[in-house]
């Protein structure tokens, strides 16, 4: 299984993204350990960063996790092993920082 977490957050410039990256990466590591994929510009969105993760192990359970740490504004995907969420800023409703305005989350089976 694989579990991939894509983070796009408000941020004005590359040394403030590797500032947040810093941030995102101390919340995550309470869940799982992650390893940071890559960060940069969203070019559909250019005043947001996107931030992917790798989450290790990829469980459906961890997958759950992630999504309680904000229960509203999620959109669900999928069932059983695979699973697909997105997740919309609402008002009142943070995921991990303040700056995410929006978040993917995968999980599904390794391809061969």
């Amino acid at each position: 299984m694989e579990l991939f977490l894509r983070l796009f957050a408000t941020c004005n410039d590359d040394p403030t993204s590797e500032k947040l990256l810093e941030r995102l990466s101390h919340e995550i590591s309470v869940f799982s350990e992650s390893i940071p994929l890559n960060q940069g510009r969203y070019w559909k969105i250019p005043e947001l960063y996107e931030f992917t993760f790798h989450l290790v192990p990829a469980r459906i359970d961890l997958f759950n996790e992630i999504i309680d740490v904000s229960s509203d504004g999620w959109v669900h995907r999928g069932n059983g092993s695979e699973r697909s969420s997105v997740w919309n800023v609402a008002d009142g409703e943070i995921l991990f920082v303040p700056e995410v305005q929006w978040a993917e989350l995968q999980l599904y089976k390794k391809s061969r």
